[in-house]
């Protein structure tokens, strides 16, 4: 069975779903279950046993004929079954889609900007889904009712054990000597200023604003490349703020060597900085929105999410060594449960269902009705 992944994210950006899908096309190509290919449209990653086909690099302008040529090296590998590490479609070969999180559509982004037409399109266009949480499966089905439960499946994103482990004393000492961290830090992974402010930084800088005698650092790791004035503003003298961009490597001892991660978020798809984190023997403050829940358990100091005062009695309580060593053990085991073979082993499974479905001729008539749509489509100058 021959299976084509887009590698357009590679393109895009170096964030969590690009992590999802090395871990995963690395366990693919060991398995040798599929012959496997990858779109190369910039930066795919170098894994051994797939083919790696050079193709274009995206833009949101030409989608349609993006899709018609995706197609064309469809017909040229005579390829079973087709997936996009973000939202391109072929036209007729069946499509096994991975949704992540629904935030455009429940935050109230501009679905009219052409990124978001394109998920819908994906969405609309493939044959089944994998979500990477319950909830981001419910929200789905909420969203997009016409869609068959029976065709969505839920896998958990896994992490990397070997990776995210609980660190030797002088790795972490190493590390923090490299950054400048020479007290305790609690540590921000990813975007603090973001459109509608899903991330929920603010609750946690003004949380510090109100702590002046305050004995710590704060480690932000990713996101915007400098600590925006704003944010700068709230927090007291006593506390210094570092920001850097990091190895996966020395992200998981950034992790290890912390107070905690802070992460705050009003929503997430499944929040895989609170797995990892857990994982790295690193307590975790967060709330239960969306798919958090799911991804902390019981093992995380879960605040609301909406109160200042909440927010800062978690920084004070996080600094009491029995409360972070309770929660650095059931965070330790609760990881455990997070296996990138799990996810493979589901990815898998709808696979190979929708190539059975389609070998017996059950979406021939969509997809004779889809390819004169995107033929339409292809010819608008989008530009204009």
């Amino acid at each position: 069975m021959k299976f084509l992944v887009d590698g357009v994210f590679f393109q895009l950006n170096d964030t969590g779903i690009a992590r999802v899908w090395c871990s995963l096309l690395e366990l693919l190509a060991k398995e040798g279950r599929f012959e496997l290919y990858v779109l190369d449209r910039g930066r795919a990653p170098d894994i051994a046993n797939i083919t790696f086909v050079p193709f274009p690099s995206f833009t949101e302008t030409y989608c349609p004929a993006d899709s018609q040529l995706i197609q064309a090296v469809c017909d040229e590998y005579n390829i079973d079954v087709f997936s996009s590490t973000y939202y391109t479609t072929p036209i007729s070969t069946p499509m096994v889609l991975m949704v992540h999180d629904m935030i455009p559509e429940l935050f109230g982004f501009d679905l009219s900007a052409r990124v978001w037409m394109e998920k819908e399109t994906a969405i609309c266009y493939a044959q089944r889904f994998l979500c990477v949480s319950q909830n981001t499966r419910n929200d789905l089905l909420s969203i997009y009712p016409e869609i068959l439960p029976a065709n969505v499946s839920v896998a958990y994103n896994g992490i990397d054990p070997k990776r995210f482990k609980v660190r030797e004393p002088n790795e972490i000492e190493t590390l923090k000597k490299k950054f400048g961290l020479d007290r305790p830090y609690f540590l921000f992974v990813g975007d603090r200023v973001q459109h509608k402010g899903y991330k929920n930084s603010a609750l946690f800088f003004d949380a510090l604003a109100g702590m002046p005698d305050a004995d710590f650092d704060v480690f932000c790791i990713g996101g915007e490349p400098d600590i925006d004035a704003s944010i700068r503003g709230k927090v007291p003298d006593t506390v210094r703020c570092f920001h850097a961009k990091v190895t996966d490597e020395e992200l998981a001892i950034a992790y290890a060597g912390a107070l905690s991660l802070v992460y705050p978020s009003l929503y997430e798809g499944f929040g895989m900085p609170v797995v990892e984190a857990m994982a790295s023997g690193c307590p975790v403050i967060t709330t239960n929105r969306g798919a958090l829940s799911e991804a902390a358990g019981d093992a995380a100091y879960t605040i609301a999410g909406d109160s200042v005062e909440e927010m800062r009695q978690a920084l004070q309580k996080l600094q009491d060594p029995e409360l972070r060593q309770e929660l650095r053990r059931k965070g330790i085991a609760h990881a455990a449960h997070f296996r990138w073979p799990k996810m493979v082993a589901v990815l898998v499974d709808c696979l190979e269902r929708v190539v059975e479905e389609a070998r017996a001729g059950q979406y021939d008539r969509f997809f004779d009705a889809w390819k004169k749509i995107r033929n339409i489509q292809s010819h608008v100058d989008y530009s204009r």
